[in-house]
């Protein structure tokens, strides 16, 4: 059966490894770090940072120290816990592993809409640089984006000016670049 959206595969996907998780608990008492690992990175993919929090206390330390990824893993879902913006991008700029990558890109791109999202609801008018850090790009990328997305930028005061949009009409207009 084909998932109808990435979120519903990543659902399908912690489904299937919590239910695996309770078989090796009751198995040998513990699951392996890699399934730790996938389960942590979506349940953070899918802000579901209660049960990512959770999942962190109850993973054992001696597997937190054999597997670095699982640390770095939770690096990204405390800093999206405090709305550390600058912190989430720098966490996700990391080498992840093949299982965990996907989940990883998907929780860059859906934390990095969100915060457009809330900026165009929150500011009539916002630095560059300002925005630069909220969104994790550099200048000429969070420039395209701007441009992209329809918001005035007047280069000599450096102040951006959003259009706030609906979510569906960002995501429609999404697909309308992929497509092309």
């Amino acid at each position: 059966m084909v998932a109808v959206s990435p979120v519903e595969d990543i659902r399908e996907m912690v489904k299937k490894l919590e239910t695996q998780e309770l078989e090796s608990q009751l198995r040998e008492g513990r699951a392996g770090a890699e399934l730790y690992g996938e389960l942590l990175a979506g349940y953070i993919a899918l802000t579901r940072l209660p049960e990512a929090k959770f999942l962190w206390k109850r993973i054992p330390d001696a597997t937190k120290q054999e597997n670095a990824e699982l640390g770095k893993i939770w690096e990204v879902g405390k800093s999206i816990w405090n709305r550390d913006n600058p912190r989430v991008f720098q966490t996700l700029q990391v080498e992840w592993s093949t299982p965990i990558a996907p989940l990883m890109e998907y929780t860059l791109k859906s934390f990095r809409e969100e915060t457009i999202q809330l900026v165009s609801k929150a500011y009539s008018s916002i630095r560059i640089s300002d925005l630069t850090q909220y969104i994790g790009l550099d200048e000429q990328a969070t420039t395209q984006l701007i441009n992209d997305m329809g918001w005035s930028w007047n280069q000599q005061t450096g102040m951006v000016t959003p259009v706030c949009k609906r979510k569906e009409s960002l995501k429609l207009e999404s697909l309308s670049v992929q497509q092309q």
